[in-house]
This record gives C-alpha cells, sequence and structure tokens, in this order.
C-alpha cells in the first residue's frame, strides 16, 4: 500500500513538473499583449473620420436669442493629417444652413484647419451630441495648460456664383468638395489660439472609439490632467 501510494505521489509530480512551463509560457504570452502604438492609434484616428466622409446633422429646430424659431441643418466633413511624432492637424469643412419661417435662410461654409501637439492636451475627452434627435455628434479636446491649440479659419465660396446668393440661400450647398477658398486662410499668420476645440463626428459608435482612442494617444505622448 505504502509503495502504491509513493508512486501515485511520484506520478503527480512528474504531471505537475511537466505542465508547469506550459502553464506559466501561456500566463507569460497573456502579459506579453501590449496596448496599440502611438503610430497605430494615430493612424486610427485618421481612418475613423475618412470613413465618416460627408456628415449631416438633419434638420433640427433651435431658438434663438431672440425667441424666434429656426431650422438648422449642419453638413460637415474632417480630414486629419499626421504630424509626428505626436501632432495632429485637422481640417474640417462646415456649412450650417438656417432657415426662418420657411421664408429666410441663410448659409455661411467655412474651412477650419486646427493644429495640436496631444502631449500638451487633457486625457480627459468630452463626448457630446450636437443638440436633440440630431446625427451629429461632437469629441472635445482640452489643453492641460493655456492655450496650446492653433485655429485658422477662412469662409468657403461655390466657384463662379455670387457670395451674397451663397450667404442668403438662393445657392444651397450640396457637396463640400466643391467649395473653393473666399479668403484663404494663411498659415504663415500667427492663428488663434484655443484651449479647447470641438470637432464633429458622424455616430455614437465613432465617437466613442474616437474618445478611446484620444485618450490612449494624448496619454501616451505624455500629456496629463490640468492642475486646476
Amino acid at each position: 500500500m505504502a509503495k502504491w501510494h509513493a508512486r501515485r505521489v511520484a506520478a503527480c509530480l512528474c504531471i505537475l513538473v511537466t505542465t508547469l512551463p506550459t502553464a506559466q509560457a501561456i500566463s507569460n504570452d497573456a502579459s506579453v499583449v501590449e496596448a496599440p502604438s502611438q503610430e497605430e492609434t494615430l493612424a486610427f484616428i485618421k481612418g475613423t473620420w475618412d470613413v465618416c466622409a460627408t456628415m449631416q446633422s438633419g434638420w433640427q429646430r433651435t431658438l434663438a436669442k431672440d425667441g424666434s424659431l429656426w431650422q438648422v441643418n449642419r453638413m460637415a466633413k474632417v480630414t486629419v493629417a499626421i504630424i509626428p511624432p505626436s501632432s495632429l492637424s485637422i481640417v474640417t469643412r462646415l456649412n450650417e444652413r438656417r432657415k426662418l419661417s420657411g421664408v429666410f435662410e441663410i448659409q455661411a461654409p467655412e474651412e477650419r484647419i486646427q493644429e495640436f501637439d496631444l502631449s500638451a492636451l487633457s486625457p480627459n475627452v468630452n463626448r457630446q451630441r450636437d443638440g436633440e434627435d440630431t446625427n451629429l455628434y461632437e469629441i472635445g479636446l482640452r489643453c492641460a495648460h493655456a492655450a496650446c491649440m492653433t485655429e485658422w479659419v477662412a469662409p468657403l465660396a461655390i466657384p463662379g456664383k455670387p457670395l451674397h446668393d451663397l450667404r442668403t440661400g438662393k445657392l444651397a450647398v450640396t457637396n463640400l468638395d466643391e467649395l473653393v477658398y473666399a479668403d484663404q486662410p494663411s498659415t504663415k499668420s500667427p492663428g488663434e489660439k484655443k484651449g479647447e476645440i470641438s470637432i464633429p463626428v458622424c455616430d455614437r459608435t465613432s465617437l466613442e472609439s474616437l474618445s478611446k482612442a484620444f485618450q490612449h494617444a494624448i496619454i501616451k505622448s505624455g500629456g496629463k490632467m490640468p492642475l486646476f
């Protein structure tokens, strides 16, 4: 009986010795899995907005400060350029059409160029919907200290068409890519310094993904929460 028991213990020890390295290897392999690199994360941010293409909010009712009721439809298209190692240049083309009582209409298409280094931002990324029942969302980025983002804004026009007819709604913008600069922004000029910006996003899924990607990229590049 004692011999049988000894043989059983020896067999168990043998199985333990042979399986332990395998289990340890599996554990080590799991710990090797790393978060996406900075290059992968920035490429994901750029690719997400590429997929969004041209975005539209759909007609929304909004109350002006004077109490008048307007209908508003926003179009937006975002293009992202990566500036290694950790900076982004975001070009947003926007057009906001406003109608009052279905008679009077105004619109003001413009292009915004925003440049910033992720290391200067706070990882606290804001997410919001651009109005009630709208198809547009916005992601908000904030500087960790002072104004760290530079923005240039330029009005856009329809080629060969009067700017007055565009602004009064006689000419409706149907394609943001066809617009040209009425006054081209000069990136050689200082531009406006901002402490926070909002960028349009096409849907809730993209909004959630982009917020996580920005948080990861900001932390990885050295961005920190504001002191106060």
